[in-house]
C-alpha cells in the first residue's frame, strides 16, 4: 500500500474522502480530524456524536453552487457537474481556500464531491483520497426506517430514488478509483467490524489514529428486505442500474 507522510513535504496536500450518503465519510472525517488533520474549521462545534457531519463549510458551499443546488434533497441530486458549469467565481473560491490552509494538514468531505470531482480534480494538484463504500442494502435501511412502512403511498419514488442515487455516487467512486488507483478505498463494515481498515487508513496517512468507532453506530443490518427488492427491481429496470454489480466491482478494489 503506498503510504503518505504527513510531516514531510505533503502537509498541505489535502485529504479528500469520499463516498456515498450515509456510508461512513462522516466517521472517516471525524477520525482524521481528532487524529490532527483538520477535515472542518475551527468554528465547527462538536464531532460525530454531536450530530456535526464533518464537513467543511467552504467546499460544500462551493460544491453546492457549482451542482445549482437550491435545496434539493440530497438522495435526489445526483447529476454530475456541468463542464460548463464550473466558472470563474467557482475558481476564484477554491483558490482563496487553499491559499488559507497552505502549510496545514487538512482536508473536507462531502458526499457531494462525487458529482464534482472534475472541478477539484483540477484545482487540488495533489489531493489524498479516501473513498468508502457500505453495502447498499444497509444504506437502504437507513432511508427505509426514514420513510416508515407507508413510503408507497407517501412517495412511491423516494426508496427507489435512494437506490439510485447509491448506485450513481458508487458508479462515479468506482471511477475514481480506477483512474487514481492510488486512492485509498475502504468497506464501511470491515471499517466498523475490524481493525484492519483502521490500519490501513491509519499507514495510508502515516500517522497513529483516534478510534472514533462505536458498534452502535452501525444501525442498519445487510438483510434485504421486500421493500429492498422492490426498489432494486424498479432501479434496474426504469435507470438501468445494477447495485449488486456495482458493489461487487468496487468490493474488488477494495482489496487493492
Amino acid at each position: 500500500m503506498n503510504k503518505v507522510n504527513f510531516s514531510q513535504t505533503t502537509a498541505s496536500w489535502p485529504v479528500v474522502v469520499m463516498g456515498m450518503h450515509k456510508s461512513g465519510t462522516t466517521l472517516i472525517a471525524d477520525t482524521l480530524h481528532r487524529s490532527g488533520i483538520e477535515m472542518v474549521g475551527a468554528d465547527a462545534g462538536g464531532g460525530y456524536d454531536d450530530g456535526n457531519k464533518m464537513e467543511r463549510a467552504e467546499t460544500r458551499a462551493l460544491n453546492m453552487a457549482l451542482l445549482g443546488d437550491t435545496g434539493t434533497e440530497s438522495l435526489r441530486l445526483i447529476r454530475p457537474l456541468a463542464p460548463s458549469a464550473a466558472k470563474a467565481l467557482h475558481l476564484e473560491q477554491a483558490q482563496e481556500l487553499l491559499a488559507g490552509m497552505r502549510s496545514r494538514s487538512w482536508g473536507f468531505k462531502d458526499p457531494r464531491t462525487l458529482l464534482t470531482f472534475g472541478f477539484w480534480e483540477q484545482v487540488l494538484e495533489t489531493p489524498i483520497l479516501v473513498g468508502i463504500v457500505r453495502d447498499p442494502v444497509e444504506v437502504f435501511g437507513h432511508y427505509l426506517r426514514r420513510a416508515d412502512r407507508k413510503w408507497i403511498n407517501r412517495d412511491p419514488t423516494f426508496l427507489p430514488d435512494a437506490l439510485r442515487a447509491w448506485c450513481v455516487y458508487n458508479q462515479h467512486l468506482l471511477d475514481v478509483k480506477r483512474k487514481h488507483p492510488r486512492m485509498l478505498l475502504l468497506n464501511y463494515a470491515d471499517f466498523m467490524t475490524t481493525d484492519a481498515g483502521m490500519q490501513r487508513l491509519s499507514t495510508y496517512v502515516g500517522r497513529e489514529l483516534v478510534d472514533c468507532r462505536k458498534p452502535a453506530m452501525r444501525r442498519a443490518q445487510a438483510k434485504p428486505t421486500a421493500d429492498y427488492h422492490l426498489a432494486r427491481l424498479i432501479v434496474r429496470l426504469r435507470d438501468g442500474l445494477n447495485p449488486d454489480r456495482i458493489y461487487a466491482q468496487l468490493m474488488k478494489d477494495v482489496s487493492k
